[in-house]
C-alpha cells in the first residue's frame, strides 16, 4: 500500500500533467532545430547551487559603473520552518508547485528592425561578433524569442519599402497579381542575412515576422468616403489606408514567398507569423496598414492557415493593444482550426490590462500568447525604470509564453527613424556609437534578468501569495516562478514598494524547506534554486558522472564583499524568521546548501565586464 507521501506526490504529479498539457508550446519549430537546450537550467547544464543575480532599476549614466547590473549577490539561503532570527517584517512568498502549473514557456527576447541592422553593419566584424556573444552567446543574454519586421517600419529610416512594391517607390506601384516582381531588397536582404548570422550564436531561437504594412497596391489606396468628413474638415481616412481583400489570393502569395525565400536563399527558419503589426494603427508617416479581425481571419482561411501549418509557422493573430480583446476573439473564432496564438503590445493607457490574456485563455484553452512590442520611451538617467520587467512580468503571470522589446539597436539619436512619423525616442539595448564602439544599455541588463535564466520549455508556476500590486498602483512586487526543464527554479522578483523587502519563499510541493534572502529596493533580482533531486543529494557522486561530488553544509552564508557584474555590493549574513510552511502537499527531506560555484563553467555566468563600452583596444 503506497504511503501517505506517495499519494500526495502522485496527485501533486497528475494536476501538473493536467494543467500545462493546455498551454503546451510542443510542436513549434525554433531555428536550429534544438529545442530547450542552451543555457543553465536546460537538462544538461542544471543549476547546482542556489545564486543571486540583480539589476537595479536605476539608470544610470552609460559606463559609470553606479548601480547594479546583472551582478551576482549573496545567495539565498535555505533553511527549515523552526530556524529563529532577530528580523524585522518579512514577506511571506508561497508558490503552488503542487497544483500551480500554467502555461509553458518559449522565453524572452528583442525586436530586429533596420534600424538595429543599419547599425550593426556598421560595425568592425570582431566587435561585432563580441556583441552578438554578448546577446545571443550562453554566457550573454541568451536571447530565445526575436521578432523581426518584415519590410519597413518607423525604424527604418525615410525610405519605406515592400517586398513588391512594383514601382518608383512605396505605396506608388502598379498591381502585381502574380508577384513576379517579389524581392527582398537591399535591406530586406541586410535583415535575413543578419538573422542568418545570429543562429550561430543561438541555435534555439524562436524567430517571428511581422509586416507594419502590405505592398501600397494591396491596399484601398484610391477609394475615399464622398462626403464624410471628421471634426477637421478632413477625409475619413480609413479606406484609404486599409487592405483591399480582393487581393487576398495576392496577400497570401507575399507572405509565403517572404517565408520561404528567407529559408531556401539565407537558411533561416521563420517559426511564427502577424500577419500585421498594429492592425487598428492607420495613422499616416511610416508604414501602416488597416486590417479587420474578420479579414484576417479570411486570409486564414482562403490558404494562408493551411500553408503555414505545413511549412510549421504559428499563425499569431492580432499584435496590438489589451484594449481591443474583441479582435482576437474573431480571428481565433473565424479560423479555430488554423490558429492557436495571440499577441499583445503594451501601449493602451493608462496602463495594459492583461488579464485579456486570461480571458482568451478560458474561452481557447490551446491558444499560445505573447507581448510582443513594448518600449523604453526616451529613459532618463538617474531615474528608475521598470519598463522591461512591468511589460515581461505582468503578461507571464496571466499567462503569455514570451515576450520581447521593441528596438533591439539605433544609434545614439534613437535612429535611424522615420523623419515624419512614429518614434522618435523609442532608444535601443544597444547604442552603437561607431564603428568600433557600442554601449549596453540599461535595457539590455533588464532583459537578460529573464533571458539568462528561462529556459524553452520551462513552465510558469502560480504564486499564491506574495505578489504586490499591479499597473494601475504605484506599488508593485512582481513574482514569477519558472521550473526550468533541470527541475531547478528561476524565482524573478521586481520590487517597486520603495524599501527593501525580507523574503521566506516555500513551495507547497517542498513541505519544510524555505528559501530566505533580501530583495532591495528598486531592483530585479533572480533567484536560481536547485531541484529536489539536487537537494536531495548527500556527500557523494553526482548522478552525471562529469560533476564532482557535491557536498551540503550549515545554512549560513558568510559575509561577501566585493565587486560583481558592474556594480558594488556589499553583502552580510542573511537573517532567518519564523514562518509558517504550507503542509497541504507532498513533504520531503530538509536538506541546507552551502553556495558554490556552478559546476559546469561554460555555461555560468561571469561577472559583466566593469567597461560597459566594447572597443578595439
Amino acid at each position: 500500500m503506497a504511503s501517505t507521501q506517495n499519494l500526495r506526490l502522485a496527485a501533486c504529479t497528475l494536476a501538473f500533467a493536467t494543467e500545462i498539457a493546455a498551454q503546451s508550446i510542443n510542436g513549434l519549430g525554433v531555428s536550429g532545430g534544438d529545442g530547450p537546450r542552451g543555457g543553465i537550467g536546460d537538462g544538461a547544464h542544471p543549476v547546482q547551487t542556489a545564486q543571486s543575480f540583480i539589476t537595479d532599476a536605476l539608470i544610470p549614466v552609460p559606463n559609470s559603473n553606479t548601480t547594479r547590473q546583472l551582478a551576482q549577490g549573496p545567495a539565498p539561503v535555505l533553511s527549515t520552518s523552526n530556524a529563529t532570527a532577530n528580523c524585522s517584517e518579512q514577506r511571506i512568498v508561497v508558490v503552488d508547485s503542487c497544483s500551480g502549473a500554467r502555461q509553458q514557456m518559449l522565453g524572452f527576447g528583442h525586436s530586429w528592425t533596420d534600424s538595429t541592422v543599419s547599425t550593426f553593419n556598421s560595425l568592425e566584424p570582431d566587435i561585432l561578433d563580441q556583441l552578438m556573444q554578448e546577446l545571443f552567446g550562453q554566457g550573454g543574454n541568451n536571447m530565445g524569442f526575436m521578432r523581426h519586421t518584415m519590410g519597413s517600419s518607423d525604424l527604418s529610416g525615410a525610405q519605406q519599402y515592400s517586398f513588391d512594391d512594383n514601382g518608383p517607390a512605396y505605396n506608388d506601384g502598379e498591381p502585381d497579381l502574380d508577384l513576379s516582381h517579389f524581392t527582398l531588397g537591399p535591406d530586406g536582404t541586410a535583415m535575413a542575412q543578419m538573422l542568418a548570422r545570429m543562429g550561430q550564436y543561438k541555435g534555439d531561437v524562436f524567430l517571428y515576422g511581422a509586416p507594419w504594412s502590405l505592398p501600397g497596391w494591396m491596399k484601398n489606396n484610391d477609394l475615399f468616403i464622398a462626403g464624410i468628413e471628421n471634426n477637421y474638415g478632413q477625409q475619413y481616412p480609413l479606406l484609404n489606408n486599409s487592405f483591399n481583400i480582393n487581393l487576398i489570393p495576392q496577400a497570401i502569395d507575399y507572405y509565403l514567398k517572404y517565408i520561404d525565400t528567407y529559408l531556401s536563399e539565407f537558411g533561416v527558419s521563420i517559426n511564427g507569423l502577424s500577419m500585421q503589426n498594429e492592425p487598428l494603427n492607420y495613422q499616416g508617416g511610416y508604414p501602416t496598414m488597416y486590417l479587420e479581425g474578420a479579414d484576417e481571419a479570411a486570409l486564414l482561411n482562403q490558404g494562408l492557415g493551411q500553408a503555414l501549418l505545413d511549412r510549421g509557422v504559428l499563425a499569431m493573430a492580432y499584435d496590438h493593444n489589451t484594449d481591443q480583446p474583441v479582435y482576437p476573439y474573431r480571428v481565433l473564432q473565424g479560423a479555430p482550426d488554423l490558429i492557436r496564438s495571440v499577441a499583445w503590445h503594451c501601449y493602451q493607457g493608462p496602463a495594459p490590462n492583461y488579464t485579456v490574456i486570461e480571458d482568451i485563455y478560458r474561452a481557447f484553452p490551446n491558444a499560445i500568447q505573447f507581448m510582443t512590442e513594448c518600449t523604453s520611451y526616451l529613459p532618463t538617467v538617474n531615474t528608475d525604470s521598470f519598463q522591461v520587467a512591468q511589460s515581461f512580468m505582468l503578461p507571464v503571470q496571466h499567462g503569455a509564453s514570451g515576450a520581447s522589446m521593441w528596438v533591439l539597436a539605433t544609434d545614439p539619436d534613437f535612429g535611424p527613424h522615420s523623419p515624419y512619423g512614429g518614434c522618435n525616442g523609442c532608444q535601443g539595448s544597444i547604442i552603437v556609437n561607431s564603428s568600433s564602439t557600442y554601449t549596453k544599455m540599461h535595457d539590455y541588463y533588464m532583459v537578460g534578468q529573464f533571458s539568462r535564466f528561462v529556459r524553452r520549455g520551462s513552465v510558469n508556476y502560480r504564486v499564491l501569495q506574495g505578489i504586490e500590486g499591479n499597473g494601475f498602483t504605484s506599488d508593485q512586487f512582481y513574482i514569477l516562478a519558472i521550473q526550468n526543464p533541470d527541475k531547478s527554479w528561476a524565482v524573478i522578483f521586481m520590487n517597486n514598494v520603495g524599501s527593501d523587502q525580507e523574503v521566506a519563499l516555500s513551495f507547497t510541493g517542498q513541505s519544510g524547506q524555505v528559501w530566505h534572502g533580501t530583495i532591495p529596493s528598486a531592483s530585479v533580482v533572480t533567484w536560481l534554486l536547485p531541484s529536489q533531486q539536487i537537494l536531495g543529494q548527500t556527500n557523494g557522486t553526482h548522478p552525471k558522472s562529469s560533476l564532482p561530488p557535491y557536498p551540503y553544509g550549515n545554512t549560513t552564508v558568510p559575509a561577501l564583499t566585493g565587486t560583481f557584474g558592474t556594480g558594488n555590493m556589499t553583502a552580510t549574513p542573511l537573517g532567518v524568521c519564523n514562518i509558517t510552511v504550507p503542509t497541504t502537499t507532498s513533504s520531503s527531506s530538509s536538506t541546507s546548501v552551502t553556495a558554490l560555484p556552478v559546476p559546469d563553467t561554460t555555461h555560468s555566468f561571469p561577472s559583466i565586464s566593469v567597461t560597459e563600452t566594447a572597443s578595439t583596444a
